[in-house]
């Protein structure tokens, strides 16, 4: 019903203007808590302001050239710095037989002119990429030196190629490479190597100018990619190859640097801590699968469980030769004691190895209390099959041997003392490479992977795509040099161990099928990194279920934490078995990483509104869509789609 009079009329419209500042008044309001909110979390959230004003905001179109647009370049986003702006092309051929080629381009930004192309790379190093990629690029939360970009094949091709390639579904290719990032001003090194190539955009310094490049494949259930956590720690991503956690540390340091400091796995940081029965620390005192089969062999005494009652300490094997003196000695001790013994018992014929496959003599009455006297042969064996050096016990604290010829006290390995060195965990893998910016030739670059402790190959190259040469272990280097260092964690080691000593149900237990690695969290003061292990196993009922004899599926899940400083392990939990039925493995797999999810969510913090990983993804165009804006949210600056 209309107003009748000017009154009424006066009166609803002034009605109208009082709801409408009380909307906007109702705003302001909003707007206030929002950003009291953010004097207690810290950070802004993007969704307090949806639109900013046509000052702040660039038209894509007026900063590209036309023809950088038709050339199908894809814009990810701001880098962090807010200097750059990252896009990349994606190429193929016509034909079903070609294969894609990515390109990752910088383009300097400036709010009041064009963007200037500042530099261009190909990734990937010339791998044979059957189809279009997810790519996501990212930064480290504080280290600004270089990008790393993630790509994985989406099988959503169906060319002739594509299904040629793609023989098993079951496995998914990842891509990653490591790309410096253009200096915003030239750096003195940066200078001297553009005077040496003048009209080369590409003379860069190493801290400048080098990319490193790696490839492997992922198994179902295909890990998550989770970059707040694979990179919180600076300098350093977190792999995860379905069968193993591979920390991988890139970094470049100087010849004159003092402050050098190794990022991954610092012995000096490690501390002797007692092993105790029971715990998976004392997997080093534990006799080894060929020395159990060759006391069963042999009909020998030594039975597992029993031969070794006491933790032995296992050295440091020594970087530069893999086998360190002590152990040579230890060993060519060892191989005395058999000769010797070799000569008590006459021609019975005795295995002089002094590796794994040592002839197992435990029995000392076979060998002669006369011929051994006080000394422990049994730990001594023990000891050096474990590939350490330890101090053989004797059954009285003064007595010594007359028939050797030699006492304990002085013999080279009782000489050796072990009190200073700390235990060194048989499953860390640790390798650690060098190069300088020097390209080197196709027979170099081949050597570099004789090395079978490293867990993921990997190329690296200069700007061009040169490999750059791999200095020798203890060569010197002068100037600059870049340092690539890897270190292991074998998930099925890890779940076997757990189960042995730490799981109430190890008795129940048969075989596991099939696991899941997700990774909870990662502290980087501390260098600690949690993972969640979901299992589905194979076990006996427990006792209280009576006439079943048969092992059934459950699924638990094992809390596990892995120190990049030592490289050792320890159990956080581990959960009861949880029956699986009727459910398909991908169901359990689903609900296994939700319950991951919710957990995270419980634990979570809010980031720094400074130490974040900057992430850029491809994601929108795999969904058939576009962005709408490429958000530098800390500067307040939009460049419109």
């Amino acid at each position: 019903m209309a107003p009748s009079s000017k009154s009424e009329r006066g009166a609803a419209s002034g009605g109208k203007r009082g709801s409408a500042e009380l909307g906007r008044g109702a705003r302001r309001e909003h707007v206030v808590r929002q950003l009291e909110r953010i004097k207690i979390s810290g950070q802004l959230s993007p969704r307090l302001f949806r639109k900013l004003p046509p000052r702040v905001c660039v038209s894509l179109k007026s900063i590209v050239d036309e023809h950088f647009l038709c050339a199908g370049h894809i814009f990810l986003g701001f880098s962090k710095c807010g200097r750059y702006v990252l896009s990349y092309t994606s190429s193929s051929g016509d034909d079903d037989f070609s294969f894609y080629i990515y390109h990752l381009y910088w383009w300097e930004f400036n709010v009041h002119s064009k963007l200037k192309m500042v530099r261009q790379v190909r990734l990937f190093q010339d791998e044979e990429i059957y189809s279009d990629l997810y790519l996501t690029v990212c930064e480290w939360p504080s280290d600004s030196s270089k990008v790393i970009v993630f790509g994985f094949n989406t099988r959503s091709a169906n060319g002739l190629l594509m299904n040629m390639m793609m023989s098993d579904e079951n496995h998914r290719d990842i891509y990653i490479s490591t790309v410096a990032m253009p200096p915003f001003v030239y750096c003195p090194s940066c200078r001297d190597m553009a005077i040496a190539h003048p009209g080369d955009p590409n003379a860069k310094c190493l801290q400048h100018g080098f990319m490193l490049h790696m490839k492997y494949q992922v198994v179902y259930p295909f890990p998550t990619f989770q970059p707040a956590f694979q990179l919180k720690k600076d300098q350093v991503v977190l792999l995860n190859t379905s069968y193993s956690l591979v920390a991988c540390a890139v970094s470049v340091h100087t010849s004159d640097d003092s402050n050098f400091c190794q990022i991954l796995y610092d012995r000096s940081r490690q501390t002797r801590a007692p092993v105790m029965e029971g715990s998976h620390t004392s997997l080093i005192s534990r006799c080894p699968a060929s020395l159990e089969e060759g006391v069963e062999r042999d009909n020998c005494s030594c039975q597992s469980g029993t031969a070794l009652t006491q933790p032995i300490a296992v050295p440091p094997q020594d970087i530069d030769t893999h086998v360190s003196p002590a152990i040579a000695m230890a060993k060519e001790f060892v191989a005395d004691i058999f000769r010797r013994a070799k000569e008590a018992r006459g021609s019975a014929p005795v295995e002089e190895e002094t590796g794994d496959g040592l002839k197992c003599l435990l029995d000392s009455d076979a060998l002669g209390q006369d011929a051994l006297g006080s000394w422990d042969l049994r730990k001594t064996l023990e000891s050096c099959l474990h590939g350490s050096v330890a101090h053989s016990s004797t059954s009285s604290g003064t007595s010594s041997t007359s028939d050797m010829g030699n006492s304990p006290k002085e013999s080279p390995i009782a000489n050796f003392e072990l009190e200073n060195l700390p235990a060194e965990p048989g499953y860390v893998n640790y390798t650690k490479l060098r190069y300088v910016l020097e390209p080197s030739d196709s027979s170099e670059a081949e050597d570099e992977y004789e090395d079978d402790k490293i867990s993921l190959p990997f190329v690296v190259t200069d700007l061009l795509g040169r490999n750059l040469k791999l200095l020798k272990e203890k060569a010197v280097c002068q100037g600059q040099y870049l340092t690539v260092e890897q270190l292991t964690l074998d998930f099925e080691y890890v779940i076997n161990e757990v189960i042995r000593n730490d799981a109430s149900w190890s008795k129940q237990f048969c075989s596991f099928s099939d696991y899941d690695i997700v990774i909870l969290e990662v502290c980087p003061e501390t260098n600690q990194v949690i993972i969640n292990i979901g299992l589905l196993l194979l076990a006996f009922p427990s006792p209280d279920e009576e006439g079943q004899l048969r092992p059934k599926t459950y699924h638990t899940s094992l809390k596990v934490a892995w120190d990049l400083n030592t490289g050792i392990f320890v159990t956080v939990s581990v959960g009861d078995l949880t029956e699986v039925k009727g459910q398909t493995s991908g169901s359990v797999w689903s609900s296994y990483r939700k319950s991951c999810v919710d957990m995270v969510m419980k634990w979570l913090v809010p980031e720094s509104s400074v130490r974040y990983v900057n992430r850029m993804t491809n994601e929108a165009l795999h969904k058939g869509c576009s962005l709408k804006f490429l958000a530098d949210n800390e500067r307040y600056t939009w460049i419109v789609l």
